[in-house]
């Protein structure tokens, strides 16, 4: 039997640090390259993946304590959500900065947004195996 509350606990924990040293390396960017305007882009990314870590880690937990039959539908709907938020996401920046200044935003929400599902992959796709 599996330990949820300690599976949910962990991912959150990894997942925050993952954000973590994402938001240092982009700040660190940033202050190298301050012509390329990333400090908006890296906190809205930042934002945007802390919302979905601790909103699935929740999540995750609650379906796997009451309702474990429908956990390969939680994977898909989370998948296609966390997308449908990504494109909304950004077309609101579009909205807001317009279209010349959409360029770092796009990259770096990019590289926050892949290396965050890579990580939800590679960690549920170990726990699911176990």
């Amino acid at each position: 039997m599996m330990d949820v509350d300690r599976i949910a606990k962990r991912y959150a924990g990894i997942g925050l640090l993952l954000i973590i040293g994402l938001w240092l390396a982009g700040i660190l960017m940033a202050t190298i390259r301050p012509e390329w305007k990333l400090m908006s882009p890296i906190w809205i990314s930042t934002a945007f993946c802390m919302f979905f870590l601790v909103a699935f880690a929740f999540l995750w937990r609650w379906i796997m304590k009451f309702h474990q039959d429908s956990i390969t539908t939680l994977y898909s709907v989370v998948s296609g959500f966390r997308m449908l938020m990504a494109l909304f996401t950004l077309f609101i920046v579009y909205l807001v900065v317009g279209r010349s200044a959409m360029l770092p935003y796009v990259v770096v929400f990019m590289v926050f947004y892949l290396v965050m599902v890579a990580f939800h992959s590679v960690y549920f796709s170990r726990i699911t195996n176990r």
